[in-house]
């Protein structure tokens, strides 16, 4: 119960990266704190300030990893919605928002190559799946 603003803002993100290829900062900031709200509220304000704390240096990772692939190859790679979304994810779970973030990053490899795209939004893959990790996590 504690996480239905959590889940709403990022689902609803899924849908506006699907129409516009964004995800608007507002939104992005919702989310973390929904996120962190919801563990602070389920686990306790230690847990959410560990979990933040991860986020953020996974978040700083993938940023400075971005950065320097754009300088590098002068190409965008992933987007910085892609990177806030992660933080998001992240504030709530950080082991399955990294690993919903690589099996998200492989399927959407797989169906770029399948429809022939350079690029499709990455969150339209990335919420279901750490949605069936949570999921799959809690009923065990």
């Amino acid at each position: 119960m504690f996480y239905i603003p959590f889940w709403i803002c990022i689902f609803a993100g899924a849908v506006i990266d699907t129409r516009e290829r964004r995800f608007p900062n507002e939104l992005a900031g919702a989310c973390a704190v929904a996120a962190f709200a919801g563990v602070w509220l389920d686990k306790g304000v230690n847990m959410a300030l560990d979990h933040a704390g991860l986020a953020v240096i996974v978040y700083l990772a993938l940023v400075l990893t971005e950065s320097l692939w754009r300088r590098l190859r002068h190409a965008p790679g992933i987007g910085m919605g892609d990177a806030k979304a992660l933080f998001a994810l992240c504030t709530f779970d950080p082991l399955g928002g990294v690993v919903a973030f690589a099996v998200a990053l492989l399927t959407l490899a797989a169906a770029c190559l399948i429809v022939k795209s350079r690029s499709l939004p990455l969150l339209p893959f990335l919420v279901p799946i750490f949605a069936i990790i949570e999921f799959v996590g809690s009923t065990l």
